[in-house]
């Protein structure tokens, strides 16, 4: 085979540019401390590398969303706090309020404390997160749940949706829970009820008792008519209130009886016509306390007695369905406080898993670093002296 001096050219520049490629490569995993820099590398732990990062980024996702989750849960939590000192507050209260000594004017004062506390339950119960959605008003976040006031009653404007944030792989935890379910849905305790008048009443009849020995625990609606005349409706088993119940009526003073269902409602006053009432075993806070103020402010002591009672019941059964929504709180926050320790032993485990894959071992690289190094000089120095190889370097 003739070798001419171009050939002897190429293959020292080849031989030299490989050198210098390898030594290149050496140098970028020692800078990186990456053994794998191109797919080609190793293609089998570079494929494996890809899914452990994808894996370790979704996780990382999910410990994001937990402490979203657990910001969002300590925000419920304190809100229930409040709003279970301010319940007790207003138990306290209607218990004051009993005392036999109190002039009208002591009983007003007390209105006029306990109106502040309606807006401050209110308040709570209208309560923003940092992003600005209300709390308590379930998928409808940006609607104010509870409209309305003292005067002319409190509405739920939101839904019974629950908020949730993807937590784990198979885990949407529930971040909120409805304003309905923790202030407008208080019970009575076992076979008894509360006797509510509208807020929007414009008579001076308002409920001073009641006898429940046959309650069946239906909730019903009164409506008062020009006479006065009343309809009774049993709203749980005639939701269309399509049957109205005629009352038997007694009248004693200034106290107007209705007996319906085996139960019956005592009216102090005088009622107007389009004047409403009602009798359930499930309540409103916001009605309890409401009708407790408008008691206070009559100055009629069986109108207050009868009142004080029901908001004491009232207070009690709100602070237990308070305490159940917070409760459920609690037990997320735990469930997130476990899940964040186990997304941390996954992170560790996922970032070990590539260092495995894809870091160097310096010790080896940098001796691979030396090696190729004097392997390049070697090239040099040959082609050095292979290229000085020629006739004319003898010629005179």
């Amino acid at each position: 085979m003739r070798i001419t001096t171009g050939m002897i050219f190429d293959k020292g520049v080849q031989q030299m540019q490989r050198q210098n490629s390898q030594l290149l490569d050496t140098q970028q995993q020692v800078a990186t401390g990456r053994r794998i820099l191109t797919p080609s590398d190793d293609p089998v732990a570079s494929a494996r590398a890809l899914e452990v990062s994808q894996s370790q980024s979704v996780n990382k996702l999910y410990a994001s969303n937990q402490g979203y989750a657990n910001d969002a849960l300590r925000l419920v939590d304190s809100k229930l706090g409040a709003a279970n000192d301010l319940v007790t507050y207003v138990r306290t209260r209607a218990v004051e309020s009993g005392n036999g000594t109190y002039t009208a004017s002591d009983q007003a004062t007390i209105a006029d404390d306990l109106e502040q506390q309606f807006a401050a339950l209110q308040s709570i119960a209208n309560s923003r997160d940092s992003a600005g959605d209300y709390v308590f008003a379930g998928y409808r976040s940006n609607a104010q749940p509870f409209v309305g006031s003292l005067a002319g009653g409190v509405s739920y404007q939101g839904d019974q949706g629950t908020r949730t944030l993807q937590i784990s792989e198979t885990r949407n935890l529930p971040i909120t829970s409805s304003g309905d379910e923790i202030f407008n849905s208080i019970r009575a305790p076992v076979g008894s009820a509360f006797a509510l008048s509208a807020a929007t009443n414009s008579g001076s009849a308002l409920v001073s008792g009641t006898s429940l020995g046959g309650y069946n625990g239906h909730a019903y609606a009164i409506s008062v008519s020009a006479g006065p005349t009343y309809q009774v409706f049993d709203s749980t088993a005639d939701p269309s209130h399509s049957s109205p119940i005629t009352p038997t009526v007694s009248a004693s003073g200034n106290d107007t009886t209705l007996s319906f269902g085996g139960v019956s409602m005592t009216l102090t006053g005088t009622p107007a016509a389009g004047d409403s009432y009602s009798l359930s075993s499930v309540a409103s806070s916001f009605d309890v306390l409401g009708n407790f103020v408008t008691a206070l402010n009559s100055g009629n002591a069986a109108v207050t007695r009868f009142n004080a009672n029901q908001t004491i019941a009232g207070m009690d059964a709100s602070q237990d369905s308070i305490n159940e929504v917070r409760s459920g709180v609690g037990a997320r926050m735990v469930e997130v406080e476990a899940q964040q320790n186990i997304n941390g032993d996954l992170d560790l485990q996922y970032s070990e898993t590539l260092s495995r894959l894809q870091d160097a071992d310096y010790a080896e690289t940098v001796s691979n670093l030396s090696q190729q190094q004097i392997y390049l000089q070697a090239a040099q120095q040959s082609f050095m002296r292979v290229s000085n190889l020629s006739l004319f370097n003898y010629l005179n």
